[in-house]
């Protein structure tokens, strides 16, 4: 499944070596997730591997986010698709939808841009607009939430901007740095998506 936005696109997590080899190498490096749990524990590509299976079985919705390549001379994305066909993308995240409580319709929705060369650019944004789309168009949610380090500004104004609201702060609720510090509970409602006309963003 492919869902494009003029910055980015959205496709589903195949775990294939490509993509955990990617994705395992950056958040080992540490270059983007100083806010993050994810990259406190170093882990192999096969571990992610296996850690993606798994949560797919429980019934969670996993995506890659991926870019076209930057310059004639950006090989990082150059993999063989199911297909045969040469593919030059660049997986630069992951995104996905969590903790599915179908009596409340709600889902939990998580984002991490893990390639620095993509920060800053408005793919992030993107990324959070074509999926919070997704999960009230096509899984009829009513809700979508998500945590967020009270001192990672850069994505609690990214949310803001994308119509999440901020629901209050959990208090020392992750540990990095030395340090505890608060995590942002936000979130945002189907009436809420709609009203806010985000949606109309992701069009190409």
């Amino acid at each position: 499944m492919f869902m494009k936005g003029t910055l980015c696109e959205l496709r589903v997590l195949e775990g294939n070596d490509y993509e955990t080899a990617r994705f395992t190498t950056a958040v080992n490096a540490g270059l983007t997730t100083e806010h993050l749990f994810t990259g406190s524990i170093p882990m192999r590509a096969v571990d992610y591997k296996e850690r993606w299976r798994k949560e797919r079985e429980a019934g969670d919705i996993l995506f890659g986010i991926w870019i076209p390549p930057v310059s004639e001379n950006d090989h990082r994305g150059q993999c063989f698709e199911a297909g045969g066909g040469r593919d030059d993308h660049v997986l630069i995240g992951t995104c996905g939808l969590y903790s599915h409580r179908e009596i409340y319709r709600s889902w939990e929705a998580r984002w991490i841009i893990f390639d620095p060369d993509a920060v800053g650019k408005g793919i992030g944004k993107q990324a959070v607009t074509l999926l919070t789309d997704y999960a009230f168009h096509r899984l009829n949610a009513h809700k979508v939430w998500l945590g967020v380090s009270e001192h990672n500004l850069r994505a609690v104004k990214c949310y803001l901007d994308c119509a999440y609201k901020i629901d209050g702060l959990l208090r020392d609720a992750i540990f990095y740095q030395g340090r505890y510090h608060g995590t942002y509970q936000m979130s945002m409602t189907e009436e809420e998506w709609k009203a806010s006309g985000a949606a109309k963003s992701t069009a190409p």
